[in-house]
């Protein structure tokens, strides 16, 4: 189990979909929102699907997405524990963001927050497509997607992208579902479940015990941050520009 003391500031952010072709504007405002996590926390919870689509190769890192690794390590060298948990769109990430000094994390796991418990999860964990995820993350299929040259594989990428954020925009929120699954995990000793995956950010409180959807940062430009172990969602406001 994953221990952090409550006197340490998290910070939490979910689904930015990069792309090769993601806007200057939109990456600047990520690396802004970096320097105000190091300038003011401790820990950064990236929780999957910060790439649209990634498959690592192994002599083979994709060069747009290079000054977003660059940017990360200069968070951790300036002392930010950073951890990321893998989503149903960047599932092949590998040992690379390892060698970084980046935490991986693929599946949910529960962090304790001073005396706090929270169960930290990407989210496609309640989609009905997550034994697709299973499938696809497999060894066979990791060896037949290799087999692919990168240029080709890009392309490729970039039509399952469009088919896919067509239909997460079609992707109704369960908020009663997910209220329900917390509160069975509230029954378990949970005093918080955090995730992203749904694209809409999303507060519950029970007493004491909180359910947390991340949003994105695509369209919402949504985070969490959570002090003295309590969670607040909060919109990112600073322009590059």
């Amino acid at each position: 189990m994953l221990e952090i003391s409550e006197d340490k500031t998290v910070f939490v952010v979910s689904d930015t979909h990069f792309q090769d072709w993601s806007s200057q504007e939109e990456l600047e405002s990520f690396f802004l929102f970096l320097k105000k996590v190091v300038e003011e926390g401790d820990e950064l919870f990236l929780l999957g699907d910060i790439f649209d689509f990634y498959f690592e190769y192994k002599s083979f890192i994709p060069k747009a997405f290079c000054n977003i690794f660059f940017e990360l390590k200069k968070t951790i060298e300036k002392g930010v524990n950073i951890h990321y948990w893998v989503g149903n769109h960047d599932f092949w990430i590998g040992d690379f963001i390892e060698e970084l000094g980046i935490f991986k994390h693929r599946e949910a796991e529960i962090v304790k927050i001073g005396k706090k418990k929270f169960l930290v999860q990407h989210g496609d964990e309640m989609d009905d497509n997550f034994i697709v995820k299973r499938c696809l993350s497999g060894r066979f299929s990791r060896g037949v997607y290799s087999l692919i040259h990168p240029e080709l594989g890009l392309q490729m990428a970039k039509k399952i992208s469009k088919f896919s954020q067509f239909r997460s925009g079609d992707l109704k929120i369960r908020e009663e579902e997910l209220v329900k699954l917390a509160a069975s995990r509230f029954s378990e000793g949970i005093d918080g479940v955090i995730m992203g995956h749904f694209h809409k950010p999303y507060l519950y409180r029970e007493k004491s015990r909180t359910l947390a959807l991340i949003g994105d940062w695509k369209y919402n430009r949504s985070y969490g941050s959570i002090e003295n172990g309590n969670i607040s969602l909060m919109r990112f406001n600073q322009s590059p520009r």
